[in-house]
């Protein structure tokens, strides 16, 4: 399935509309829960694509490096980083589809929900996962995509990070917030509005379904919690 997507989403171009994330205007964010206090970290380093058909099918990608997620407080940051061996795994990595009424999507503006069917990859490990959506797309090719789901950390083999002595909650939420451009020269683009790329020629650029760079570092020694 990833390898089939990841192909998919390179050869779309010439069949459906194709949107990038803009990074700047985006976030992704991640809530756990500890018994005396509550943590949010946030990125808006954010590599995104996202293809939609004439005939509803959206295909989309999305990773986020987990040296960008920040939750103000640098220790706890460098905690999160060693739970989920950052130095192996450097990517939060989420591939999936989604079906939408094609009568709907033919005449922008709308707003659906909907939900994603994929697959998350985190701490090298990978779990199928649903995630409910709000879906906009505008007449001027820029759309907006938001949505919250819930993973279990133990189900992608991370170990809960502890303060005195008790560990945070096993359930993680996971908020999307992703803006979207329609890129240069896929059909119907807007020429007014500004496209953007998703920066450089990583591997989510290339199509790696994996979303790891080559040669990345190896693990950090733990910090203490």
């Amino acid at each position: 399935m990833s390898v089939a997507l990841a192909a998919l989403l390179l050869a779309a171009a010439s069949d459906g509309r194709t949107y990038v994330v803009d990074p700047a205007s985006s976030s992704v964010a991640y809530h756990v829960v500890h018994p005396f206090h509550g943590v949010t970290g946030r990125s808006s380093t954010i590599e995104g694509k996202a293809v939609v058909f004439p005939e509803g099918k959206v295909l989309a990608m999305v990773r986020v490096p987990v040296a960008s997620l920040d939750s103000g407080v640098g220790n706890r940051d460098s905690n999160v980083r060693d739970a989920v061996e950052e130095g192996r795994f450097p990517f939060l990595v989420f591939k999936g589809t989604a079906q939408l009424d094609p009568a709907e999507i033919a005449s922008p503006p709308f707003t659906i929900q909907t939900s994603m069917g994929g697959e998350l990859e985190m701490h090298g490990v990978k779990r199928a996962v649903t995630v409910p959506l709000e879906i906009q797309l505008s007449t001027n090719g820029t759309g907006r995509a938001r949505g919250s789901f819930q993973v279990s950390l133990a189900a992608f083999g991370v170990e809960r990070p502890s303060l005195l002595l008790l560990r945070i909650d096993d359930t993680c939420r996971i908020d999307v917030d992703l803006v979207l451009r329609e890129a240069r020269g896929s059909p119907g683009a807007a020429t007014s509005g500004r496209t953007i790329a998703p920066r450089g020629s990583g591997a989510l650029a290339r199509g790696d379904p994996s979303g790891r760079e080559p040669g990345a570092a190896g693990s950090r020694p733990r910090a203490s919690p």
